[in-house]
């Protein structure tokens, strides 16, 4: 009798123990043994145009992975699952292989990054018979417009290893920004990811979401299912309409083409070519996909609207005119030596680009005729640390600080660099007179170019180019607006400044100005050509701005290899003018004018 009393009391006290003392421990135990936690990816934020129009949208993928723990002793059904939806098994048994050598801890291998409806309805319906396959809904980076404003956009990609071990935020699987805007503002982004409790069968089968709480190992807390919080939405200052039409009139392979509201900074449209189309990231880029965009002379990736780096040409002849203005080194209204097509500096003969020459000029016919002669004896006149001081107050030779990633800064030589690129009085006169034309050692980006127009066209206020207007989170609040503000620079002399708006504003309208091809009715425009030697065709170059009365747009365009400014660049940047302000206008090929267009009156 006391065995058996003894007998149940220990098997009592033994109860008591794992029912009462650790209920909630093989409570847990229990629960585990039947549901699973489900990381539920946040669906990243749109992007948009000005308007509001979507040019980053998220659509819903299915993708296909392979559970490695439980292939063993399945090998047969695995090929058999191959076969049904077409994939290649034997390179999938081969792929397995090194995924498990790279990751021993059993962690899923995608096999189909974008599954189709078949290969969805095979796996839904056999479950029982491919347990080693998983299916999960994830979100992808769609852009409805194809390779528009791509540069801008930029594109995502799955987080690396590196990655993962740098933020513990990221999970396999996630997306980050690569380029673009994608990059830059990959924080308002990404969004917060939520949790799925689901329940599920002795086969590992899904029964459907568990309606409780679960312990989560993770952060050690109890938690429930919770929705995932979207990214934030991004508002581009990107006019689309007129995006579209640079687009459509850039027809050179290579060069760029940046329009700017010269009164805040905002980015109107940006256009690089070559382009790509940034949907091939969509499903996974394939290696042979990413080595011919990678391996693509004509670097189809890279921005040159910011990361490209050109000789201003004659475009810097406004940067000379205000430095040897300020520094008072010839009256504006000076005639130096006549141009024959010629200039001869001690044993050197600096050529004019109009080889019958120019005749005599002062400082605005210079300007307007782009006569290099007169500039040539300008150079003699500055020295290095002049050019550079009044190339900087025009935020030449550094940053603009634009939202966009891998920048390029240009080169604005002053003595010091001079002293460095040659040895200390190693470098002549002759360097100057080639920096007095825009060529050299000077090299400038397109934005640089574009804000530098900008500057002008404003009254020589600095502005802080950007491309996102505001940011906005998914219950409409703004948690994000650029600074628009227009900085006077207390180094600009304005009658200077004044003084090269007129000789811009000649340079379009004069019977001689090299930039007659980019005049537009009804709209008085300021513009100035530029032409850059290089190794091979020249560059044509011109920026301008328009109206000259209140300016809405500033412009800059870079043709690689297309000849001269004024017969290439300045043809564009009419009808890209001509479009902006006559939006309304028929277009065959060229706009039709149905009415006189007023300045501003459209926009």
């Amino acid at each position: 009798m006391l065995l058996v009393i003894g007998v149940i009391s220990i098997m009592t006290m033994r109860l008591f123990y794992l029912q009462v003392i650790h209920h909630g421990y093989y409570n847990r135990l229990a629960i585990s043994n039947r549901i699973q936690r489900e990381r539920m990816v946040a669906p990243r934020g749109l992007i948009r145009a000005s308007d509001g129009s979507k040019l980053v949208v998220n659509v819903p993928v299915y993708q296909i992975s392979l559970v490695p723990g439980k292939i063993t002793g399945r090998e047969d059904r695995l090929e058999l699952a191959c076969e049904w939806l077409g994939i290649d098994s034997e390179n999938l048994f081969d792929s397995l292989a090194e995924w498990k050598k790279k990751y021993p801890d059993g962690r899923e291998m995608p096999v189909v990054q974008s599954a189709e409806k078949g290969q969805i309805s095979i796996l839904m319906e056999n479950r029982s018979l491919f347990p080693f396959f998983k299916l999960v809904m994830k979100h992808r980076r769609q852009y409805p417009e194809g390779d528009l404003a791509t540069h801008v956009l930029g594109y995502v990609g799955e987080v690396t290893d590196e990655e993962l071990k740098d933020d513990d935020r990221f999970r396999p699987g996630d997306l980050t920004g690569r380029t673009g805007i994608e990059y830059k503002y990959d924080e308002y982004l990404r969004g917060d990811a939520g949790v799925r409790i689901i329940e599920i069968s002795a086969e590992g089968i899904k029964v459907g979401e568990y309606d409780g709480i679960s312990h989560d190992n993770d952060f050690d807390e109890f938690v429930q299912s919770r929705s995932p919080v979207p990214g934030c939405d991004l508002y581009l200052t990107i006019d689309l309409d007129l995006q579209k039409v640079m687009e459509r009139e850039f027809d050179c392979d290579r060069g760029c083409i940046i329009a700017m509201d010269p009164s805040t900074g905002g980015i109107l449209g940006a256009v690089s070519r070559p382009s790509y189309d940034p949907n091939i990231f969509m499903g996974g880029i394939s290696e042979k996909d990413w080595n011919m965009l990678h391996g693509d002379p004509a670097k189809p990736l890279f921005n040159r609207t910011i990361q490209a780096t050109y000789p201003p040409a004659s475009t810097f002849k406004l940067i000379v005119c205000y430095g040897a203005l300020y520094f008072e080194l010839v009256p504006k209204n000076a005639w130096l030596e006549p141009c024959y097509g010629g200039y001869q500096f001690g044993n050197r003969y600096f050529r004019c680009w109009k080889p019958e020459g120019h005749g005599y000029a002062n400082m605005f016919d210079a300007i307007v005729n782009s006569c290099d002669v007169y500039f040539y004896q300008i150079g003699e006149r500055m020295n290095a640390d002049q050019f550079a001081y009044a190339g900087r107050i025009f935020g030449l030779g550094r940053k603009t600080g634009v939202d966009l990633p891998s920048e390029a800064r240009g080169t604005l030589p002053d003595h010091s660099y001079f002293d460095r690129r040659f040895g200390k009085r190693k470098w002549t006169k002759g360097h100057l007179l080639n920096y007095s034309i825009g060529q050299g050692e000077v090299l400038t980006t397109p934005i640089q170019l574009c804000q530098m127009v900008a500057m002008i066209a404003n009254g020589g206020k600095r502005i802080k180019p950007h491309l996102v207007d505001r940011v906005v989170d998914t219950e409409g609040a703004e948690i994000y607006r650029s600074d628009n503000t227009a900085v006077p620079i207390s180094q600009m002399n304005n009658k200077i400044l004044k003084f090269i708006q007129r000789s811009m504003v000649a340079v379009v309208s004069g019977e001689h100005g090299t930039g007659r091809a980019s005049r537009i009715p009804g709209v008085t425009s300021a513009g100035k050509t530029g032409t850059a030697q290089n190794s091979g065709e020249d560059h044509a170059l011109f920026v301008a701005y328009a109206p000259v009365e209140a300016p809405e747009i500033a412009v800059a365009i870079i043709m690689e290899n297309a000849g001269h400014g004024g017969a290439m660049a300045a043809p564009m940047a009419r009808r890209i003018l001509s479009a902006y302000f006559n939006p309304g206008a028929a277009w065959n090929g060229k706009f039709m004018y149905g009415k006189t267009i007023v300045a501003g009156a459209d926009r």
